[in-house]
């Protein structure tokens, strides 16, 4: 147990998560990526559907037109007292009056002052003030319980996001409201007694928590007085508008008025009460998404009565542990996902996919009212895939490298086994008539592997079928047993060089899922042998029966599979040199291709005086003219590759196929019925001059993107 979580712990991906995530969660409490994650609350907010308009409210707006037909720049106190009188009458249950009345804007403001004075339905506004602007006192001589303060909490950037509920003024300050102009007129309206706390306010069932320094995103957050993050309901409209000319004139439906909270402000453009929302653009100069001050108000008002009436939830956070999860969580996709693909057009789309998840995840989310974090998770999925990306190449740099000197020494080995091998005159060869031939092995080999039947043979080697006697259920497994040439103690050591190294470049390659895992490979006797994963299915071979064609779909799929795995073995500089329908094999639980049989040690046979020393590997009909003259190249398997695709198309075996002499091009498309496009590839595959071939299977793979 102990084992695997440290085995689980040392994994790139979960080790690099942890690293990153612990920097994000370090950079996200010094508040450095505050602001991009307010970029996207604004983004999410003006993307998300707009609620129906408020049958609760109605906006008395003083609109451009009215200052034109006026010829007033603010309503005057007459102006304003025929409003108040008119909504008043046309019984609008409390009305909200946002607009400075401490300096007297005449004709008409003793008579204004002496109606509010009077009337139990009207709210006016004072402003607290901050260091940036001055106190304005409330209309003079009304109520300090008719009064709200008409203060927004601005962020940074001068963006409205929260509601200021409640303030803790100075009992000095001219202006001593303690609740805002929305709240006033949500509690007039709910007629709900509230139940304050420092942390909360309680209006019938709906609890109101204080945003705290860092609530959500927020970090260091100036959380003075009680605040909550402003539910924003329409960009275009929260209630119905109507202008002071329209109400002056008699033009609106008494209706509209009638037991709503009705506010009333300036809603032209030129005034200067016009502020930047989540929905503005962040351009100063455009004014799209701004609203005028009363429109906020109104924003406000909503968002309390739907809390309340749980029409409209109030924003929730993660708690701190939650979003350290979140983020780690993020961070661990993004380590599994570069882990896990490493072709580079599905890893692009597997990130892109991961990222479009992550996104409308957290969409959805913030529909619900939840705020979580965006922009740490994004950054702590691409630092981790690309940790992981960075880690994988340069350990796949250092296996490369690795393999190559391997493949360097097992080619002076094998020259070294090919001169002793020519000399062999002058030293005792074994015979397949020894006491330790293939043939008659039998029992338990190292103690392990139980051997139950051969499967093939050829030359000095042998396939068998065994039990790993040491795992539970005793899985099957393939034994390959090679016979040296010859027993002689130079020969064996030379031998046992080259062994060594075949089996370490076999378990390299045995990484990727389509090629079969090493197991163990042992010396016992003077014999080698080498034991790999077993592949349930059957051969192509067996498949690939005399007439039987298959279809361009069929071979396509089959080439694509195949050449995936020949892109990983030449990326570490490795040649099959025994590409034929016997060494594909069709893997029984997932139909994908599995291809077996590697190894220069298939040189340890002995070789006849005659031949060159490198002409044993390699099967007539599929191996190129230069393997055949000891000189195999990377572009040697793509032939091979490209011989058994014509076979299957034309149902005739590779050997029987014939080359124009003149040419030297394979006659054989009389024999298939299959596209000019397939057929060109095809030829290219299997030109008689490696010059003209394909160089590498990624062009192939490229030539074949649109079948």
């Amino acid at each position: 147990m102990v084992a695997s979580i440290r085995n689980l712990l040392t994994q790139p991906a979960v080790f690099a998560s942890a690293i990153v995530s612990v920097l994000l969660v370090g950079a996200q409490q010094l508040g450095w990526l505050e602001h991009p994650e307010l970029i996207v609350f604004d983004q999410m907010m003006q993307s998300r559907a707009d609620v129906e308009q408020d049958k609760r409210l109605l906006i008395v707006g003083f609109t451009e037109n009215d200052i034109q037909n006026l010829k007033q720049s603010s309503p005057n106190g007459n102006v304003l007292t025929t409003v108040l009188s008119k909504l008043e009458q046309y019984q609008a249950k409390v009305i909200g009056l946002d607009f400075f009345r401490d300096v007297p804007v005449d004709p008409g403001h003793k008579k204004l002052l002496s109606h509010i004075k009077q009337s139990s339905r009207i709210v006016s506004i004072c402003k607290l003030g901050d260091d940036k602007e001055p106190v304005v006192p409330p209309p003079q001589g009304v109520a300090p319980e008719t009064v709200g303060f008409a203060d927004f909490s601005e962020d940074g950037d001068g963006v409205i996001r929260r509601n200021l509920l409640i303030a803790s003024p100075d009992p000095k300050s001219k202006c001593a409201a303690e609740g805002s102009l929305g709240f006033q007129l949500a509690l007039q309206y709910l007629n709900i007694p509230p139940e304050i706390t420092e942390k909360r306010i309680k209006l019938g069932n709906t609890v109101f928590q204080r945003l705290e320094p860092d609530s959500g995103n927020y970090r260091n957050l100036d959380n003075r007085g009680f605040q909550i993050l402003l539910n924003y309901g329409s960009k275009k409209s929260i209630a119905q508008q109507v202008s002071f000319t329209d109400v002056l004139n008699n033009r609106i439906n008494p209706s509209l008025v009638k037991n709503r909270i009705v506010l009333i402000g300036s809603t032209a453009p030129s005034s200067q009460d016009v502020r930047i929302t989540p929905y503005s653009s962040g351009n100063k100069q455009d004014n799209s998404g701004k609203m005028p001050g009363v429109v906020i108000h109104a924003q406000m008002v909503s968002q309390i009565l739907d809390a309340v009436s749980n029409k409209r939830r109030l924003f929730w956070f993660l708690p701190e542990w939650g979003q350290v999860l979140w983020i780690w969580g993020w961070a661990v996709v993004g380590g599994v996902v570069a882990s896990r693909i490493q072709h580079p057009l599905y890893l692009g789309l597997a990130t892109t996919a991961s990222l479009a998840i992550l996104l409308l995840s957290c969409f959805a989310i913030f529909t619900h009212a939840g705020w979580v974090p965006v922009v740490s998770p994004i950054l702590g999925f691409l630092l981790v895939q690309g940790g992981v990306l960075a880690y994988t190449s340069f350990q796949n740099k250092q296996q490369k490298e690795k393999v190559a000197l391997q493949i360097q020494d097992q080619n002076e080995t094998i020259s070294l086994l090919q001169s002793l091998l020519r000399d062999g005159g002058n030293h005792q060869t074994q015979t397949q008539g020894g006491i330790h031939n293939g043939l008659q092995l039998q029992g338990i080999l190292n103690h392990r592997y139980k051997i139950i039947e051969l499967l093939g043979c050829g030359g000095f080697s042998y396939t068998y079928l065994a039990e790993d006697t040491y795992r539970p259920g005793s899985p099957l497994c393939v034994v390959k047993y090679l016979q040296p040439a010859r027993n002689d103690d130079l020969f064996l050591d030379v031998a046992r060089r080259l062994f060594k190294t075949e089996a370490e470049i076999l378990e390299t390659l045995g990484q990727h899922e389509q090629i079969p895992q090493l197991m163990a490979y042992f010396e016992e006797n003077k014999q080698f042998y080498l034991v790999q994963e077993y592949i349930q299915g059957h051969s192509l071979h067996q498949e690939l029966t005399p007439g039987k064609r298959f279809s361009d779909v069929q071979v396509v799929h089959f080439l694509k599979d195949v050449l995936q795995i020949l892109a990983f073995v030449h990326s570490h500089g490795v040649i099959h040199r025994d590409i034929k329908p016997s060494n594909l094999m069709h893997r029984e639980k997932d139909q994908r291709t599995v291809l077996i049989d590697f190894g220069a040690v298939k040189q340890i046979q002995p070789q006849h005086p005659t031949e060159n020393p490198t002409v044993a590997v390699g099967t007539i009909g599929y191996s190129p003219p230069e393997q055949f003259m000891g000189q195999p190249r990377l572009n040697s398997d793509i032939f091979a590759l490209g011989m058994i695709a014509i076979q299957a198309l034309t149902g005739t075996p590779a050997k029987y196929l014939e080359r124009d002499s003149t040419t030297t091009e394979l006659v054989w498309r009389h024999l298939a019925e299959t596209s000019e496009d397939l057929a060109a590839v095809l030829d290219k595959m299997v030109c008689y001059d490696f010059r003209k071939r394909y160089q590498f299977v990624e062009e192939v793979l490229y030539s074949l993107r649109n079948f």
